[in-house]
């Protein structure tokens, strides 16, 4: 059983969430190189609820992004043509952009109000 799906099972039963599964839910541990979250999300997925799971250093951060909750995905994040897909570099350094995306061509869009959980794991 992969880290991904033991995390998603561990939401499921501790939280009582049926909103995390394995097909709407993303999952990434620290960059070794730098102090970020990585994330390729299929725009298609967004046409749902996503979850993003990041797995820091001491406890994993749960994000629950609902349907439209950005009016459009371009104006906010950067997508990467060639994959379809919304390129996500979420900072994990606590002192600077904490949670916001910080890749290149993005917002610096905050992922603190969508935070649903943080957790020991």
């Amino acid at each position: 059983m992969s880290e991904k799906s033991q995390v998603i099972e561990y939401v499921q039963s501790n939280f009582r969430s049926t909103s995390v599964k394995s097909s709407n839910t993303s999952f990434s541990s620290i960059n070794k190189s730098k102090q970020v979250w990585w994330f390729n999300v299929s725009v298609e997925k967004f046409e749902g609820e996503v979850n993003l799971l990041l797995k820091g250093t001491d406890e994993i951060i749960w994000i629950h992004l609902p349907t439209n909750f950005v009016n459009n995905l371009a104006s906010k994040f950067k997508i990467r043509e060639d994959k379809n897909a919304v390129d996500l570099e979420i900072s994990a350094d606590k002192s600077y952009l904490y949670l916001k995306d910080i890749k290149s061509g993005g917002t610096h869009f905050d992922f603190k109000p969508y935070v649903e959980e943080s957790f020991k794991f």
